[in-house]
């Protein structure tokens, strides 16, 4: 039987992905994973149903194959994909040169995803080399196109994705984690804290799509002059939280570079 999709690495994001597959309705029959830790494919078959490949080479006939392994696995990696594969690799800062340098005859696609793929939210960029023609650029976002937009970008706009996008639901789930904290300090049971600022969140972020509004315009219409929201965004601001938040990025995105260059 010949696989449409193959899984090299089972861990968290692997499971993310099968998750949001299987939410818009993929059969798991049609996907293949491998990965040398036994308990991961125990987990993967009993959980998602899928297949398991007892050897990596029995994975590369695959239509698509997505490497899941961590970026300093990937040099351990043996197997010879047919021409015709296309090779998506999830691996934070391993440029496209690197990948080729393993698979020279291979169609490459390098994106970014995050963790909320699972619940089918993730934004997904994506940058292809030269042996992607249109037919197997359509074949990949017709299966990534369930988790989110998909988006072609710049190979050297990877590295601010991989921070903005690979990293961001970290950082938000920080910021959650302050806010409800914050709550429980003034007084509020920690459950009823955390609901509340995970409305906020989400509620939030929906006004904002769905009335096209800047985050600015939106900030500026709840502000009263010398109000409640103005006294917090004074303390933000002399607190450098916009600094501090720049300066996150630019570190993540940093770090980022460094593992593409190492």
């Amino acid at each position: 039987m010949k696989y449409k999709l193959g899984l090299v690495g089972l861990g968290n994001m692997a499971s993310a992905l099968i998750e949001g597959w299987k939410n818009r309705g993929r059969d798991a029959r049609e996907i293949l994973g491998f990965d040398i830790k036994e308990d991961r494919c125990k987990f993967a078959r009993e959980r998602f149903g899928i297949d398991i490949a007892r050897d990596i080479n029995n994975i590369t006939d695959a239509e698509i194959i997505v490497l899941a392994v961590k970026p300093q696995d990937f040099s351990h990696l043996s197997m010879k994909p047919s021409p015709d594969t296309v090779i998506v690799s999830i691996m934070a800062g391993v440029p496209l040169k690197k990948i080729e340098e393993s698979f020279p005859d291979s169609p490459v696609i390098r994106i970014m995803p995050n963790l909320l793929c699972s619940i089918n939210s993730s934004f997904i960029p994506f940058v292809c080399n030269d042996r992607v023609d249109d037919i197997k650029k359509d074949k990949f976002i017709s299966w990534f196109t369930d988790f989110g937009e998909v988006v072609e970008v710049k190979e050297p706009l990877m590295n601010i994705m991989t921070a903005l996008n690979g990293s961001g639901p970290g950082f938000v789930s920080y910021l959650i984690e302050a806010f409800s904290e914050a709550g429980v300090y003034g007084g509020l049971p920690y459950d009823v804290a955390l609901k509340l600022t995970l409305s906020i969140f989400e509620g939030t972020s929906r006004y904002l799509k769905e009335k096209v509004i800047s985050p600015n315009s939106f900030r500026l219409s709840v502000t009263s002059p010398g109000g409640t929201t103005s006294r917090g965004i004074w303390a933000l601001e002399k607190a450098g939280i916009r600094g501090a938040i720049y300066d996150m990025i630019r570190l993540s995105t940093d770090r980022a570079k460094e593992l593409e260059n190492s």
